[in-house]
């Protein structure tokens, strides 16, 4: 602007050159009206712009960051479907399951000597061995399939005196034979001696072998 008038632009004067304010309303010279424009715009820019960045920190702060300490969120734990496993052959057939079988038989026991040697024809294959307090019980099976009860006085040998062998046959878990008017009932683990309706003895028959 130096070497030149001015005008000022507020009151329209014309003033000196040299002159740094308009002498009617003492405005500015432009040049340094300019400069203090831009000064104050640079000013409310960087005061608009801290005013921004202050709210935006404590918008930050005031945000509530996730508790260190507080409670854990609750969690179920989700129920999973139950799965059927399903066995089949290439042809699409469930096998069938395999039946549980024996892997021994129990082996078929000779009658004592004492009792097989009254037994017909002197042979047959025990089927019970069992002892009282007083009494040997066996109960025996000829080829033929007749069953034969044979009772011997315990501690004693064999003999017509000690010793009696009758027919018997199988009844409910266990074997029955009748000599006139007495019977002799074995089972339950039990000797029973009946003459008719009355309970000659009745002793705990324990199996032997």
């Amino acid at each position: 602007m130096a070497g030149f008038p001015w005008t000022c632009a507020q009151c329209g004067a014309v003033n000196d050159p040299a002159a740094r304010r308009c002498g009617t309303c003492a405005g500015l010279a432009p040049g340094r009206a300019r400069a203090r424009a831009l000064a104050v715009l640079l000013t409310l820019m960087l005061v608009a712009g801290a005013a921004v960045g202050g709210v935006l920190l404590l918008t930050g702060r005031s945000r509530p960051g996730p508790s260190a300490t507080g409670p854990f969120p609750e969690y179920t734990t989700p129920v999973l479907p139950t799965t059927k496993t399903v066995v089949t052959t290439a042809n699409g057939v469930t096998p069938p399951g395999t039946p549980s079988t024996s892997t021994s038989a129990a082996a078929d026991k000779p009658c004592p000597a004492d009792a097989a040697r009254y037994l017909p024809g002197g042979t047959g294959t025990a089927l019970l061995v069992a002892q009282t307090a007083k009494s040997v019980v066996t109960i025996c099976r000829v080829p033929d399939g007749r069953i034969f009860y044979d009772g011997q006085a315990r501690g004693q040998a064999a003999s017509d005196e000690t010793h009696i062998m009758l027919p018997a046959q199988a009844e409910g878990d266990g074997f029955v034979a009748v000599n006139g008017e007495y019977s002799y009932k074995v089972g339950g683990g039990r000797l029973v001696v009946s003459a008719g309706s009355e309970v000659l003895s009745d002793e705990e028959l324990t199996t032997v072998g």
